[in-house]
């Protein structure tokens, strides 16, 4: 790739790449994102109306004064948004792959089309990819143990190009993707470790702006006030606030601009998502074609230039021709 001899030219490469192809990208996220939003209203509103309502019911029928069936009328309520919920996040999930082989379309073609196509990055190695993202959640959920924040984050930067990995190479199996990515890191950890810091800020800064933004729009302190109280009103916040001062308590507009903020990150965040795919896209191309360069000077085209399964290009291709 020229000019991209550094980490910084990577970062905006990347930038070029989503900018320019912005409204396709807004669009593959509008279901994975929203949907997910969409899914935890229509559970928690159904909820809400039930938490007041079931006592009555209970007194007017009989059939709902047993525990048993309140449960399942609650579950009968709250599934449709459970549906959605699950359907959205696991697009979510299925973006982490596919907006790889979407940024090598834009590269090799200047053009994103076919989502279906990209998708199938995932679809076709369905039960590889759920083990994968598996073995993530594991070691996720280990980091969160206070003795290893220091080395889960290490660690974090070492397999930051799992789902890259697993884009480009996924034949060569689950473990792999772990593997590979350490190795590729393994020689630029501190690039890699700037390229993160990077995303992360631009990512926070733009939901704190955004936040910043909106606030003088909308009132944050009373977002979603019936929410807010119901988190405020249980006796183990209660139980907070009387060993706290008076400016120090959980109030209901703390948890108002909490809840405010929280909804701006997470669309901040899910929509920027193709920017930091792109990266590291990018990123795994650099490193791989630098090993490549290191450990196979015969070999030119045989580690350094993966590709993708030749039905999805096809297929890309196609849609393509026919938009024209």
């Amino acid at each position: 790739m020229k000019n991209s001899n550094n980490f910084v030219n990577i970062f905006f490469k990347s930038l070029q790449i989503y900018v320019f192809n912005i409204h396709k990208f807004l669009l593959y996220m509008a279901f994975p994102v929203l949907g997910q939003l969409l899914g935890i209203v229509l559970i928690f509103i159904p909820a809400l109306y039930l938490k007041d309502v079931l006592p009555e019911l209970a007194a007017k029928y009989a059939v709902f004064a047993e525990p048993s069936k309140q449960l399942a009328l609650v579950l009968l309520t709250i599934l449709p948004g459970l549906v959605l919920l699950i359907s959205a996040f696991w697009k979510y999930l299925v973006a982490y792959a596919a907006l790889n082989s979407m940024t090598h379309s834009a590269l090799t073609s200047g053009k994103i089309y076919d989502f279906p196509a990209h998708n199938g990055v995932v679809n076709k190695n369905i039960w590889s990819y759920i083990l994968l993202w598996l073995i993530i959640s594991i070691l996720g959920l280990a980091a969160f143990n206070p003795f290893l924040i220091i080395p889960g984050m290490i660690f974090f930067i070492f397999f930051i190009l799992v789902f890259q990995v697993f884009t480009f190479e996924s034949e060569a199996g689950v473990i792999n993707c772990f593997t590979k990515s350490f190795k590729l890191v393994k020689g630029a950890f501190f690039k890699t470790l700037a390229l993160a810091v990077i995303m992360l800020v631009i990512a926070w800064g733009a939901g704190e702006l955004l936040t910043f933004g909106l606030g003088k729009i909308i009132d944050a302190k009373n977002f979603l006030p019936n929410i807010a109280w119901m988190f405020v009103a249980t006796d183990y916040v209660n139980a907070i606030n009387a060993n706290l001062p008076m400016q120090m308590q959980i109030t209901p507009e703390v948890i108002s601009r909490l809840l405010f903020g929280s909804l701006i990150s997470f669309l901040v965040f899910g929509f920027t998502l193709p920017l930091r795919s792109i990266c590291w896209t990018l990123w795994y191309k650099k490193l791989l074609g630098k090993t490549a360069s290191k450990t196979s000077g015969k070999k030119k085209g045989s580690k350094g230039k993966k590709q993708l399964d030749p039905e999805v290009l096809r297929r890309a291709k196609l849609k393509d021709d026919e938009e024209v």
